[in-house]
């Protein structure tokens, strides 16, 4: 229940509301509103920075995904090493295929062989 300016006040000093408490009373729920206020008011600048840098950053991609494309590079963030490499999917190497002429695969020459040892 609301308390009214004549009522008696709340404390009990025996003064009306309005002579002891009241005062002080609204400007305490002043404050209080303005905090509230300040506080929507970053939660609303902080998601529209949000928002911005979600844009930015799919602007990016999209244009790294553009750039890659007309050079012919992979998409960034992928791995290296799992790159399709053309009708055989998956291959390690950068495109490089292991095998020979006749599909089956080359045997790869180790270090130790190259050296001569």
């Amino acid at each position: 229940m609301k308390l009214g300016r004549n009522d008696p006040c709340h404390c009990g000093s025996g003064r009306k509301y309005k002579h002891c408490h009241y005062e002080e009373d609204r400007a305490a729920e002043a404050a209080a509103l303005k905090e509230a206020e300040e506080a929507r008011a970053r939660e609303a600048e902080a998601e529209a920075a949000a928002e911005a840098a979600d844009e930015k950053e799919g602007a990016q991609d999209e244009r790294a995904a553009a750039r890659a494309e007309s050079t012919g590079r992979p998409k960034p963030g992928g791995s290296r090493f799992f790159r399709e490499s053309g009708p055989g999917g998956r291959g390690g190497g950068g495109g490089r295929s292991q095998t020979g002429t006749s599909g089956s695969p080359t045997s790869r020459t180790t270090r130790g062989a190259q050296r001569g040892s």
